[in-house]
């Protein structure tokens, strides 16, 4: 047999099936901000992420770019879990074309802790959607687990959050943390703080130093004293409004009501 009668086969790869528009990463422009919502987690196939990424890239080159540089965008990613290197690949896409990604709403913890971290403001939904009585409210507060981070949250971001908020780390100035349920600080409280922002009035707020710009707690707001003294304080809701004792006083005065 000679060469001239070897027949070489090549096994070819089936063609990718394109993605639908299920599948597919979708921009929306709404007023003066552009909405990017990422599509459900298929659980079924493999390297989905990759196969999303670049389907939207080839798809913005078609997409009409009505909208003027740096406008902020707003990053819907539901139940995807993301990771900060995900995030920080979306963020190169956008700024290429002229779009500045400031918030992150998403439906998981892992997700909003990676976002916080890489500095974005976030806000954490439910799996239940819209709720608005203060039954159900109270409910979304009892099931979500609490959002820990570990990180100083910078000016500018914000945090919503629906039950606790425990930050390990200083709150700047210029920052906004909303929180369902309690908000504690183990460092400096220098931004706006409001807990129970659905009308829990349970709700309280702790910091190592409470040097807040704004208190809310439900629907009473109140501005922390000049005099901060070096402890730590909690702001609570008491019988003629919002109240801020030391810690230590606090905790003394909870053994007395619960007497």
């Amino acid at each position: 047999m000679t060469e001239s009668d070897i027949v070489e086969s090549k096994i070819e790869s089936p063609p990718i099936k394109p993605l639908s528009t299920k599948e597919q990463i979708n921009l929306i422009k709404k007023g003066d901000i552009v909405i990017v919502t990422l599509p459900s987690v298929n659980k079924t196939e493999v390297n989905q992420w990759q196969r999303i990424i670049d389907d939207f890239k080839i798809r913005l080159q078609k997409i009409d770019q009505s909208w003027q540089l740096g406008t902020k965008t707003h990053l819907q990613s539901g139940d995807r879990l993301l990771d900060t290197r995900q995030i920080a690949q979306l963020k190169t896409i956008l700024e290429q074309i002229g779009l500045t990604l400031s918030l992150i709403i998403t439906r998981r913890r892992q997700t909003a802790v990676a976002a916080s971290s890489a500095g974005y403001s976030v806000q954490q939904e439910t799996l239940t959607g819209g709720i608005t009585t203060e039954e159900q409210n109270t409910t979304i507060q009892d099931l979500a687990e609490p959002l820990y981070l570990k990180n100083t949250i910078r000016s500018g971001v914000e945090i919503c959050h629906p039950s606790t908020v425990i930050i390990l780390g200083d709150v700047n100035p210029g920052a906004n943390i909303l929180a369902g349920g309690d908000i504690f600080v183990w460092g400096s409280l220098k931004g706006i703080a409001h807990a129970g922002y659905m009308g829990n009035r349970q709700a309280s707020i702790m910091a190592l130093r409470l040097e807040a710009t704004q208190l809310r707690i439900a629907d009473l707001v109140a501005t922390v004293p000049d005099n901060t003294p070096d402890m730590a304080e909690v702001a609570y809701i008491g019988e003629e409004g919002i109240k801020i004792q030391s810690a230590q006083n606090f905790q003394r005065f909870l053994k007395k009501i619960q007497t």
